[in-house]
């Protein structure tokens, strides 16, 4: 999140929990199982819980799953578990308490090492931890990461940092390959099946447990099954659409499911591959658009 904030949207323009389970249900019409609330960050959505429970209940919803930067998990991990949530990532990029600060802007790295804890005690199914990787900020940390991941059993997941954010700079960029070369020059790593759907490729290390590798690359766009959509009602079929589709638009003409379901197919249909190579870094923050 750029140190300046980010202008917040009017009550107005984000969608409402009816306006999103409308919009859940023509989705699901469409061959939709799998719902991930991201963000930003979903746990700041005032009565998250409620949504997550009536998400849960629609009938074809197979996975409800989550991904937050665990700050307010201490206090709700067990009621998301028990409201429906299945599976949860949590974003963590240091686990140094200075080195969070400077990142974040907070001082709440201890929540977020509760919040691992009462994730774990809840029982989600699945329990991920998703670390980006920047030259000169936390690049000396992919053991410590690895370490910290095995020892409290959580799937491991190193991303490399994207041209998806105006905060892009070349010289923060760790090659995946790096990244890998020095977990195995420490740890014997042997390729498994992926740990479920997503462009993370996933290795077994020797003694137990998983560590996931996710690329920047074309191929993952050829791969890639997933939509998005905004707290805002946009629709986008990549994390690099700088627009997408306005959904809440016809919604709120009252426009019948079967023409927001057209709508969908079509935006579907034009999806294509981005050319990571040549791609400008995006306009909008992540922390707008969501992990």
């Amino acid at each position: 999140m750029p140190r300046a904030g980010i202008k917040h949207k009017g009550h107005s323009e984000v969608l409402t929990f009816e306006e999103i389970l409308k919009l859940v249900n023509v989705f699901v019409s469409l061959g939709i199982k799998k719902i991930r609330l991201t963000g930003g960050e979903p746990l700041v959505r005032k009565n998250l819980l409620h949504l997550v429970e009536l998400l849960s209940g629609i009938d074809g919803i197979e996975e409800l799953s989550l991904t937050t930067n665990g700050i307010t998990l201490p206090s709700c991990a067990e009621d998301l578990r028990r409201a429906g949530v299945k599976r949860i990532n949590i974003s963590l990029d240091t686990l140094d308490r200075a080195r969070f600060e400077s990142i974040t802007g907070s001082d709440c790295i201890d929540q977020v090492f509760c919040g691992i804890q009462k994730s774990k005690k809840a029982g989600f199914s699945s329990i991920k931890l998703n670390t980006v990787i920047m030259r000169g900020i936390n690049d000396t940390e992919i053991i410590d990461f690895v370490k910290f991941a095995l020892s409290n059993g959580l799937v491991l997941r190193f991303i490399e940092f994207m041209k998806s954010t105006p905060l892009w700079r070349e010289d923060r960029h760790v090659p995946l390959k790096e990244i890998m070369d020095i977990c195995a020059g420490r740890f014997n790593l042997k390729k498994t099946e992926n740990v479920g759907p997503g462009p993370a490729g996933y290795y077994e290390v020797e003694g137990g447990g998983v560590i996931g590798f996710i690329k920047t690359d074309e191929n993952n766009c050829a791969n890639c099954n997933r939509l998005r959509l905004t707290s805002t009602g946009e629709l986008k079929a990549c994390l690099y659409e700088t627009g997408g589709l306005s959904l809440r638009e016809p919604l709120r003409r009252g426009v019948a499911d079967a023409g927001i379901a057209e709508l969908i197919a079509e935006k579907m249909n034009a999806k294509t591959c981005v050319d990571y190579r040549n791609f400008e870094s995006a306009k909008d923050y992540m922390c707008s658009v969501g992990g």
